[in-house]
């Protein structure tokens, strides 16, 4: 595996403003990914730029599951259905590590819901081709209280249980970029496209800013494509200033606790008073309840989590769990997300279909908004089948190089038996440290071998960031190194996760990462400082609950 880091980061931006690429890619979320990757692996020249860092939107502030789409089954999209299970399949076989069954627990509070749950898990099933040992179960009101004892038993009937997929979205989406980056891809974040250019009334060009350096370059490349996000619209704008926007953006939030607090060992789901399932996850130390579903009109980057939005969770987790009241106070984190969805007229949130649609403007602008996660990689084939139709017959292409259903992801050697390679890994090199190697598994697949074997052989490289915490500084060289994380937030919230998992946000850590990422990239003591401070607000800002939605329209002035 090549590198990928802060040096190949300064040769492409080299590449990226001397030569025409045969595409494009503007945004570097899991559907950005997906098509640089796609369009490599079939021999196209390809470039991706990120205004900030890699998933730094909505595609590092999912549900985290990767959804089979029983779901779907309730709004009678059997297409919708069969797609989502067929590529969950193909990203268990991509990268186990970041695919790992979980059990759901929907329980059930009377007959007729009962009956109707069992029919839905059966078809679901049947259609979806599910594995023998991850088939639906249904549990009377005894069995569903020994699994999970802390619910409310009144009223209770009994459960459906069946598997989702639990994945990490962030990793999901530099695996797959480093992925396309080792296939010859020119990638680069800390770029934003400030405009487009054209030729013979076409777009064949994209103004962009180096946010770290402050340089300005321009991108040729034959086909463009729009895969913003939240900002789709805005990138649409550049194009035509006449464009109409076509994004509806709802929010979804999830809140983090102590495990302790709410002691589940599955998934379960529950209900609110306006009949929307939302769901506690168990994550290690932690739990996530999520999620809401709004209509947003406020700040795009780091959206604002209102008061609202926090009781409305908690008060579904207080009606579910025979638990002391959960309180706004014990929440240890928190992340919101923008739904980039496409607008249904009279629609709400919650209605509004999860399909992707590709536009294309008037000066040749592809762009892509909906979807899903779990079906990202058929999101970008379908555009990438789209650019190889554009491109004239005979124009000079690099050979194929696999397929985006085949080609394993960085970090995806690690066999089916995730457990199995952790416990491999732990027999091999026993100087270091298991809960180490249990952390590194599952964050980064099979990369965790080398990554341990360096500990084995330089212990200065597994020695801990923090008292009691498993990230190392060999960890951290390595996010740096391989992973072209360039802020000490970059690798805390989106490489090692630690904003999000760690009780503390990764705070305790935060001194040593930031003077290792100094060593490593040439910060002085203000930069490192600088970083720390940046952090620090980053977390408390997250953690401040609005009591009214913060309605920042800043972000829409480009459809004015």
């Amino acid at each position: 595996m090549s590198s990928f880091s802060f040096r190949t980061r300064a040769k492409d931006l080299a590449w990226l403003s001397q030569d025409q690429f045969d595409l494009l890619v503007i945004g570097g979320g899991i559907t950005g990914a997906g098509i640089v990757r796609d369009a490599v692996l079939r021999g196209l020249r390809v470039a991706l730029v990120e205004r900030r860092d890699f998933a730094v939107g909505t595609s590092s502030r999912s549900s985290k599951l990767i959804h089979g789409g029983v779901r779907y089954l309730q709004q009678g999209d059997v297409g919708l259905v069969m797609e989502a299970a067929h590529e969950r399949r193909v990203i268990r076989r991509l990268a186990p590590h970041l695919a790992r069954p979980i059990q759901m627990l929907v329980p059930a509070h009377s007959r007729s819901t009962y009956a109707k749950l069992s029919v839905g898990l059966w078809t679901y099933d049947r259609m979806a081709r599910v594995l023998d040992e991850e088939r639906y179960h249904m549990l009377d009101r005894d069995q569903t209280l020994a699994l999970e004892p802390q619910l409310r038993s009144k009223d209770l009937y009994g459960a459906g249980l069946y598997y989702e997929y639990l994945t990490d979205d962030a990793r999901l989406v530099v695996e797959t970029l480093k992925s396309a980056a080792a296939g010859g891809a020119a990638i680069a974040n800390y770029m934003e496209v400030t405009g487009l250019a054209k030729e013979n009334g076409r777009v064949s060009a994209a103004v962009v800013k180096d946010a770290l350096a402050g340089a300005e370059l321009t991108v040729r490349a034959k086909t463009v494509v729009n895969a913003a996000g939240p900002w789709v619209d805005a990138v649409r704008c550049m194009e035509d200033e006449n464009e109409r926007p076509r994004l509806h953006l709802t929010k979804g939030i999830h809140l983090v606790l102590p495990r302790e607090r709410l002691p589940v060992s599955r998934i379960v789901v529950m209900n609110t008073p306006d009949n929307r399932a939302v769901f506690v996850v168990p994550h290690g130390v932690v739990v996530y309840i999520g999620t809401t579903d709004t209509d947003y009109d406020g700040r795009y980057d780091d959206p604002s989590i209102s008061m609202e939005d926090v009781t409305y969770l908690l008060e579904a987790a207080n009606a579910s769990f025979e638990t002391d009241r959960l309180t706004p106070q014990e929440v240890v984190g928190a992340w919101a997300g923008l739904r980039p969805l496409l607008h249904q007229e009279g629609k709400k949130p919650t209605e509004i279909s999860r399909k992707d649609e590709i536009m294309v403007g008037p000066a040749g602008l592809i762009s892509i908004a909906g979807g899903k996660l779990t079906t990202y990689r058929k999101m970008a084939q379908r555009v990438v089948d789209m650019v190889v139709e554009r491109l004239a017959d005979g124009e000079r292409r690099g050979d194929k190089q696999g397929d985006s259903e085949r080609a394993l992801l960085s970090g995806g050697e690690t066999g089916d038996d995730v457990d199995a390679f952790s416990t491999k890994l732990k027999s091999r090199w026993p100087h270091v440290p298991a809960d180490i190697v249990e952390r590194l598994v599952p964050l980064y697949g099979s990369n965790a071998e080398r990554m341990v074997e360096g500990m084995a052989a330089d212990p200065m490289l597994a020695r801990r960031c923090a008292p009691g915490m498993g990230v190392t500084r060999g960890e951290v060289a390595y996010a740096v190194r391989e992973e072209m994380a360039m802020t000490l937030e970059d690798f805390l919230e989106r490489r090692g996760r630690l904003f999000l998992w760690d009780v503390n946000n990764g705070l305790t850590a935060a001194p040593e990462v930031a003077s290792l990422m100094a060593d490593l990239l040439g910060w002085d003591a203000g930069h490192m400082d600088a970083e720390i401070t940046s952090y620090r607000n980053h977390v408390r800002e997250v953690k401040t609950f609005l009591p009214e939605l913060d309605t920042v329209t800043t972000a829409r002035v480009a459809h004015a």
